[in-house]
């Protein structure tokens, strides 16, 4: 989008290299400027730019002629008038890659390849000049040049001279009053001498004795002045010191919460980092969110028995560890040393077990740089958190939500100028927000929760987030009802709408970005990696498992076709009939369970355990599915361990399904044209004992 008359911008190019073989690459350069906003002579509110670009044959893909607009670094009269852009690189194959760089406003245009890349190791944050403690000396109304104003901080000295000049003159006046005094008192007649030259020194005592304590009284006086002046000159000077040093050194966010709310679109924010792709709640899934370019996410906190915070969502090491027993009964260095996370249960064992991450360590790396959710999770953990951020990162506030339940409390996060998310439960009544609503500036609903009382809260005017989302089917449903913040589990496949693959890589035992378990976090609906082979599979009776990373896909002229691997490790002697397959033509990612009622239409293809193929039709209003054909497709009985080929293609007008080996393994082409819906899935049918379950490996879709 061009920038407003009178606002100056450069173009800028740039091109990088692929990290196999040195060809044109592909992937996103993601620019931020490092201040939140520059005010500019002239022109009327605040400017930022950038944003993210992708990179296609090696080109930015998404500017004008292969380049994007940014504003200069050095505007005459800009405010602020120094600051930098930041550029995060993020090649395909390779990690991402911070530097930064200035643009001149002189220049025709910029090539990113050829100015000076400011290494990111220097310090990511500018400077901002501080007033001088004289300089707000004079902007108080004071005259003076700097003398002037040094001297007013230590004020007029004991002036000990003047002191003594009354003293004498003082001595001096009591003298001649005392001789005056002792002459009219002389007896010319014979009084004796004596009588005179004691009225003398008793009146030249009396004088010396007034005369020292009027000195002593002085010097005290001025003395005690000098002080007092002195101690407010340094007092202000103290304060105007610390002022300017918080100033000039404080850490300035390069993304603040009202900065990244003031965002168009649905915010995504990382769910325990990105708890379903990677082990929660560990350096590696945080570095997955941010990698992908999110700009929130969220870091539960607990507390162990030294009072050091780790990153951990429960209160105990159970479910997430090798390890049991609470957090808080383990000492630090064994916290460090010895608790690994268990991820490879729920995301396959091609994972290496993670340790455990300190809060400190994640503040340190992103604080300032992304928005993040901060949540103590248990009741011990709350003051420590609140000290720790009081005395180690003062500037938090700007860029850090707190994130709490609805029955704690929100007074400490708001005195200290904190954003609050406040999730509350499905049956929270509007009573019991009612007494949250001043403290809170954003609301928290469930997926779980119903639509129309979503819609409430949306109602109430503050900006809601919901959790947990892992189905862009969710995402729309929420979006319906108002929502603007999505804290999701797997955020990369979320907040995007096209398939990420065509062909699987299960031989790496890892779970992929969109794959859609039944239910989130649950070791049992998760997919299952063979030790060998490459096969995949669902240990849940009659469970399935969505592919979203292969979803929606996109037909060629001719349609697309489905192509996979399937195998029985055991067979079901007492009924054969039961069996497993695939579901696909779905419109959408929501879940799919053969036979039962589902939340939309699609197709199931069944491959029994003896040998039975069949297509059906499935639809919303009733649980059985409905045949496609007339005819059962009867192939060879599968053999236990054996793989067997299943194809299916979908074309603009018909639906086939075959089983190849045997050119009389197939449907032949159905005509119906009811669902051509993208995403599709793996199905255990209506197998309820896992050890009969199917196993699937070798997944590829292709046009046709």
């Amino acid at each position: 989008m061009p920038f407003p008359e009178g606002v100056p911008s450069v173009p800028v190019r740039y091109s990088i290299t692929s990290a196999a073989g040195g060809g044109p690459g592909e992937g996103t350069l993601q620019l931020m400027p490092t201040v939140p906003a520059v005010r500019i002579p002239g022109a009327d509110g605040v400017f930022t730019g950038g944003g993210i670009y992708r990179f296609v044959d090696g080109q930015l893909a998404d500017g004008e002629g292969n380049q994007v607009r940014l504003l200069p670094t050095n505007i005459d009269g800009a405010n602020p008038a120094v600051w930098a852009w930041l550029g995060i690189e993020s090649v395909n194959g390779s990690q991402p890659r911070h530097f930064y760089f200035v643009v001149d406003a002189d220049a025709t245009e910029v090539d990113l390849g050829v100015v000076q890349q400011l290494a990111p190791d220097l310090t990511q944050y500018l400077a901002v000049p501080g007033e001088s403690a004289y300089e707000a000396w004079r902007r108080a109304g004071n005259d003076g040049d700097e003398a002037d104003f040094l001297a007013s901080l230590i004020g007029p000295p004991g002036d000990i001279t003047a002191a003594n000049d009354y003293t004498d003159e003082q001595l001096g006046q009591g003298l001649a009053a005392e001789v005056a005094r002792a002459n009219n008192a002389y007896d010319p007649a014979g009084a004796a001498s004596a009588a005179q030259s004691a009225a003398i020194a008793a009146a030249s005592s009396d004088a010396a004795g007034k005369a020292a304590s009027a000195q002593a009284a002085a010097i005290s006086a001025a003395s005690s002045d000098a002080a007092a002046k002195a101690s407010t000159a340094q007092s202000n000077a103290v304060a105007a010191a610390a002022t300017a040093a918080a100033s000039l050194y404080l850490p300035k966010a390069l993304l603040t919460v009202d900065a990244f709310m003031a965002q168009s679109g649905t915010k995504v924010f990382g769910h325990r980092g990105a708890g379903m792709v990677c082990p929660e709640h560990t350096e590696v899934a945080y570095d997955y969110a941010i990698a992908h370019g999110l700009q929130a996410m969220e870091l539960s906190v607990n507390v162990d028995s030294e009072g050091q915070l780790w990153c951990l969502h429960d209160l105990t090491l159970d479910r997430t560890t090798y390890n049991t027993g609470a957090l808080n009964t383990y000492p630090s260095t064994g916290v460090a040393q010895r608790v690994l996370t268990n991820g490879r249960v729920m995301l396959g064992q091609g994972w290496t077990d993670q340790p455990m991450v300190p809060l400190r360590r994640m503040l340190d790396k992103y604080l300032g740089k992304v928005v993040l959710f901060l949540e103590p999770k248990g009741n011990d953990a709350v003051v420590p958190l609140q000290n720790l951020l009081a005395t180690s990162y003062p500037h938090a506030p700007a860029s850090v939500i707190w994130k709490a339940h609805v029955g704690t409390s929100f007074v400490w996060p708001k005195q200290q100028g904190y954003r609050t998310w406040c999730y509350v439960d499905d049956g929270s009544s509007n009573a019991v927000l009612d007494g949250k609503d001043s403290l809170v500036d954003y609301w928290g609903v469930s997926t779980s929760m119903s639509s129309t009382r979503r819609k409430e809260i949306a109602a109430r005017g503050k900006p809601v987030f919901s959790w947990p989302v892992y189905r862009r089917s969710q995402r729309a449903a929420l979006e319906a009802d108002g929502v603007v913040g999505l804290m999701s589990s797997d955020p990369v496949y979320v907040r995007g709408t096209t398939a990420q693959a065509t062909a699987s890589r299960w031989d790496q035992q890892v779970k992929e970005s969109g794959g859609t378990p039944q239910t989130d976090y649950n070791t049992d609906a998760a997919l299952k990696f063979s030790e060998t082979g490459g096969w995949v599979s669902i240990n849940r009776a009659r469970g399935t498992y969505g592919l979203g990373r292969y979803c929606p896909i996109v037909p060629g002229a001719g349609g697309y076709r489905i192509q996979i691997e399937m195998k029985y490790d055991q067979l079901n002697a007492a009924d054969l009939a039961v069996h497993g397959g695939l579901y696909f033509g779905k419109a959408s990612d929501d879940p799919y369970e053969f036979n039962t009622i589902n939340p939309s239409n699609g197709y199931h293809l069944i491959l029994r355990h003896n040998g039975v193929l069949r297509l059906y039709r499935h639809v919303t209003t009733q649980t059985g599915g409905i045949q496609l054909g007339t005819a059962d497709i009867a192939t060879d009985a599968p053999v236990a361990g054996q793989s067997m080929t299943i194809q299916i293609d979908v074309t603009p007008t018909t639906i086939e399904a075959r089983r190849l080996g045997n050119a009389a393994w197939t449907t032949g082409p159905i005509a119906d044209i009811t669902n051509r819906g993208g995403y599709f899935g793996l199905s255990n049918g209506s197998i309820s004992d896992t050890a009969a379950r199917p196993f699937w490996r070798n997944l590829v879709v292709t046009q046709l």
